[in-house]
């Protein structure tokens, strides 16, 4: 019997990354008698109050994060960037603490390393058979998105997460009903509204807001699969009925000669199809209305007899052709 606790009590501990409760200690036989002697013997450490590693020296993270969630008790539920680690989701962040949730009728003392949040309605949070618990994908991608201070690193949080295809805009938005107390619901209710659209970067934003919409161009079909040659890729903007396309370079995946040379393969195989391609990239976030009349120029040669408008009294796109 003892040997049989003892194997299990080894076993936990492997799954817990070398992380364990006293509680869990005492349940497989294991005194605080023999917890002291051992720290004293430099066979474990303390981590937390209550809370062990069963070795010493420089914690991985992914024994603090079991350490953190044990430390924090009953209903804990990991969180923000540390859920989405757990998820594999890359997010940009230096932010090493771990993030745990607790049920708003609990209070749990400060820890070192270690973020609690407190939350009403929590365990309708949780995805199932996660261990250890953790809030889903989908609600921690808000919860990080609704905590950044500038627009631009809210829509990058949900557009990279979109882009990775490691969730959809629908089941963002549909869990964003379900957080009725997440500040700034309406700023993300948009950036997903557009990521529904087919939005995927910053730029895309920008090229949405500042160019199409705010000078009355033609709505363009988004995120466009192309086939050639048994090689898949996507137009970022395509206006079909003129047969122009808007390609956006953001500073990722285009900087080296592999993807530069991608890009004008893609354009040079368009250009045979007869359809035109503009190229733009972060200047466009400085002068929107300078690619508006490009495009524009572009649209009307190939048959567009809308009526564009400027944007401002010093912009310089008119109404005429």
């Amino acid at each position: 019997m003892e040997e049989t606790k003892a194997s299990s009590f080894v076993e936990l501990r492997r799954q817990q990354a070398g992380a364990f409760s006293r509680a869990q200690a005492l349940a497989h036989g294991i005194s605080d008698k023999v917890l002291l002697g051992r720290r004293r013997a430099r066979q474990l450490q303390q981590v937390h109050t209550g809370v062990y590693a069963d070795f010493t020296g420089p914690l991985p993270w992914e024994t603090r994060m079991w350490a953190a969630w044990l430390a924090c008790g009953a209903g804990a539920v990991l969180t923000g960037t540390t859920a989405l680690r757990r998820y594999g989701v890359a997010v940009e962040s230096r932010d090493e603490r771990i993030h745990v949730a607790v049920p708003h009728s609990r209070r749990v003392e400060p820890k070192s390393g270690v973020v609690v949040t407190r939350h009403r309605r929590l365990s309708s949070l949780v995805q199932p058979s996660r261990d250890p618990a953790t809030v889903r994908l989908e609600v921690a991608l808000l919860v990080i998105a609704a905590g950044e201070a500038d627009v631009s690193r809210q829509a990058a949080v949900l557009f990279d997460a979109c882009r990775q295809r490691r969730t959809m805009p629908a089941r963002l938005l549909t869990e964003l009903e379900s957080l009725p107390e997440l500040p700034g619901r309406r700023i993300l209710r948009r950036i997903l509204s557009e990521a529904a659209e087919g939005v995927q970067s910053f730029l895309e934003q920008v090229y949405l807001r500042r160019v199409e919409q705010a000078h009355g161009l033609p709505r363009a079909r988004r995120q466009v699969r192309v086939e050639d040659d048994g090689k898949v890729s996507y137009r970022d903007s395509e206006y079909s009925p003129y047969e122009v396309i808007v390609e956006l370079d953001g500073q990722l995946g285009h900087a080296d000669a592999a993807s530069r040379w991608r890009d004008m393969t893609r354009d040079n195989a368009a250009a045979t199809s007869g359809k035109v391609t503009l190229r733009f990239g972060y200047q466009l976030v400085s002068d929107p209305c300078g690619a508006a009349v490009q495009v524009i120029a572009a649209l009307r040669f190939r048959g567009w007899t809308d009526t564009p408008h400027p944007c401002s009294p010093t912009c310089p796109v008119t109404p005429t052709r």
